[in-house]
């Protein structure tokens, strides 16, 4: 996917430039549009640059391009899922000290532990979840000078 497929995929928000080295920049993969911007909505509000991915596949192209300090991903979705997403993050762009947060509405589904074991997830997060909690855990990871941090 060339780099305007990717734009047309995925819209930014925040009021900074890309080049503002002071600004914490959140990639935010989530089907859902609703909620995607619900979270961007909050997040920006907490002064973080967040970028949203419709799915796995265009996230893995945004990462390629960009730096975050942050991936907030959902679980399911259609393309590439947030499992696959993760491997890709650690195991193929080996971006190894980026936090992740995963969301999902499976928490019986899904085997936790190894997710967060395998992939290095910092959190799984089950759906409904709260936009505070959300926010303050952003700010948590993204505070630590050792963002491999697990809370």
């Amino acid at each position: 996917m060339d780099a305007l497929a990717v734009q047309l995929f995925a819209s930014q928000g925040g009021n900074h430039t890309m080049n503002d080295t002071n600004v914490i920049r959140i990639l935010v993969a989530e089907d859902n549009r609703v909620l995607a911007d619900v979270l961007r909505f909050n997040l920006q509000r907490a002064g973080f640059e967040v970028t949203i991915a419709n799915n796995g596949f265009v996230a893995i192209e945004l990462l390629k391009q960009s730096d975050f300090q942050l991936l907030i991903t959902d679980y399911q979705m259609p393309i590439v899922d947030g499992e696959e997403l993760c491997k890709a993050v650690r195991e193929q762009l080996h971006i190894e000290r980026m936090p992740i947060i995963m969301c999902s509405a499976k928490g019986y589904e899904i085997d936790i532990e190894r997710l967060k074991t395998h992939y290095r997830i910092s959190r799984v997060i089950l759906k409904p979840f709260s936009m505070r909690e959300i926010v303050s855990l952003s700010q948590v990871l993204t505070a630590s000078e050792f963002s491999n941090l697990s809370v």
